[in-house]
């Protein structure tokens, strides 16, 4: 079963078209692909979307946008204008998941917590548990 993983950034904003028989919504995009090393150069991916998760690429997605696309992945053959065949990558998204920059997280928190020591109403419990998950005294007799 063919099924990836990809973080990337959205190059350019998802573009709608429509089958010739179903009118099935198909939305496009490229997204930009970091190297492995330091010193690979990002590389370029071509996305697609069918039906409702198309739907969702163009209400949802903007160029810049840091994402994690989950789908299938194949390889396409074509032939250039010199008459050469070239593989390119092609995508074929089942899910989107967003990742939110970490500039706007810190932001988010900051106004979190200006917002709940002004409002003292609504208090909330930011202390983390740091107890054990296992007893420390068990009953094992080994």
């Amino acid at each position: 079963m063919n099924h990836c993983l990809i973080q990337a950034v959205i190059n350019n904003t998802p573009q709608m078209r429509y089958t010739k028989d179903n009118q099935i919504p198909i939305a496009e995009m490229v997204v930009n692909i970091k190297g492995l090393r330091n010193d690979d150069p990002t590389r370029e991916l071509k996305v697609l979307g069918w039906g409702n998760i198309a739907q969702e690429m163009v209400d949802n997605l903007r160029e810049g946008g840091n994402i994690v696309i989950e789908g299938r992945l194949r390889m396409n053959t074509v032939t250039r204008k010199d008459g050469t065949k070239e593989k390119q990558p092609e995508l074929t998204a089942s899910k989107i998941h967003h990742i939110t920059p970490l500039e706007q997280t810190i932001s988010n928190k900051k106004e979190n917590n200006t917002s709940n020591n002004n409002n003292e109403e609504n208090p909330q419990n930011n202390s983390w548990n740091s107890s054990p998950l296992v007893p420390e005294i068990d009953e094992i007799p080994f």
